[in-house]
């Protein structure tokens, strides 16, 4: 009965190690991959470029949402609603940006306006990336 027993445990402690490292490395390079493409192709990119003539600038201020020509100062405050037409009249105009300035606002905000201005003038007929149409300023 005591052999028998020490049996079962030596042959239960024998088994196949590559199967685990063979799967290890399979997660590991799932995840490699994954992180590939979340560097290649992500939701909305921040870039540091200034503002040019022509440009249509947003500040997030803690009042609110208003225009800008140069990124420092407002002048004019955006009615509910006129982000969404400004972006998508936008559209047509493939030579102008959208610079997004964080001001003071909410940053949560910032970023869903700016994923949502990246995912419809970035992409192009076929759905592909394009153009970089939106340039977020965090500073």
């Amino acid at each position: 009965m005591r052999r028998r027993f020490l049996q079962r445990a030596v042959a239960a402690e024998a088994h196949d190690v590559s199967k685990e490292l063979f799967l290890g490395i399979m997660m590991l390079m799932l995840c490699l991959g994954i992180m590939i493409l979340n560097v290649s192709q992500p939701v909305w990119r921040v870039y540091h470029h200034n503002p040019e003539p022509g440009d249509v600038v947003i500040l997030y201020t803690s009042r609110g949402l208003a225009f800008s020509e140069d990124g420092r100062s407002a002048t004019r405050r955006l009615a509910p609603g006129e982000f969404r037409k400004t972006v998508n009249g936008l559209v047509a105009e493939p030579d102008r940006h959208l610079h997004l300035f964080l001001k003071g606002g909410s940053r949560e905000r910032m970023v869903n306006d700016a994923a949502y201005a990246d995912s419809l003038l970035s992409a192009g007929t076929a759905g592909k990336k394009v153009r970089p149409a939106v340039y977020v300023h965090l500073w």
